[in-house]
């Protein structure tokens, strides 16, 4: 039996690949990934949070599609940011209309705000404190009146996944703490659903009207 400091340690190792997991398997990834945009409901109430022509800003953006397909199909003016360099060659050669950069969401740190920011399956593989830590720096990004949308855990906690069979990191908050964490960093209004079966079952959170 492994005692709780090799588990924690395990976690450590196995967060510190996460995106190396990804870069190196994101052409099997975009293979895979499901396209049948099951998260279509979840982004039409972020878009309707959002002015006409919106600026948005897409974290761990991976190859693109479909989140990034289906924001540019509704007008936005899409910049995708990804840790993984082979996501964004992927993406940059499928939507060459877009912005697409590389970064680190824990280090976001750009001259501009957005009208809308979204992480769909990616700032849940950052851990509980990175998490905290990076609300705030979201928000700094986003213009007044904007909104934030996440896929997060359904609790608190730290579990492993899997990526074309390689173990990759996810941790999540308890919907409470993100709650004051969001209220804290100016947003008037936060919705969430935990595991929504009418979107395979993902636990999302969407904050809007940011304050000025």
């Amino acid at each position: 039996m492994m005692e709780p400091d090799d588990i924690a340690a395990e976690m450590v190792a196995i967060h510190a690949q996460t995106a190396s997991v990804y870069d190196r398997e994101a052409q099997g990834y975009d293979t895979h990934r499901a396209k049948v945009l099951f998260e279509k409901q979840w982004l039409d109430r972020f878009l309707a949070a959002l002015p006409s022509d919106p600026q948005v800003l897409d974290l761990g953006c991976g190859s693109g599609d479909p989140i990034g397909g289906y924001l540019i199909s509704k007008g936005c003016r899409l910049t995708g940011m990804d840790i993984a360099p082979g996501m964004l060659a992927i993406a940059s050669e499928r939507f060459p209309q877009a912005e697409w950069l590389p970064g680190d969401m824990r280090e976001l740190s750009l001259d501009r705000q957005f009208d809308g920011i979204v992480s769909w399956n990616g700032f849940f593989h950052l851990s509980r404190r990175e998490q905290t830590d990076t609300i705030p720096k979201l928000a700094a990004h986003i213009r007044p009146g904007g909104a934030l949308m996440l896929t997060v855990g359904h609790g608190d906690g730290e579990v492993t996944g899997t990526v074309e069979g390689h173990t990759v990191y996810h941790a999540s908050l308890s919907i409470g703490v993100y709650q004051d964490l969001l209220q804290q960093a100016g947003f008037r209004s936060v919705d969430y659903a935990l595991e929504d079966p009418a979107c395979d079952f993902h636990s999302i959170i969407l904050a809007s009207d940011l304050a000025s």
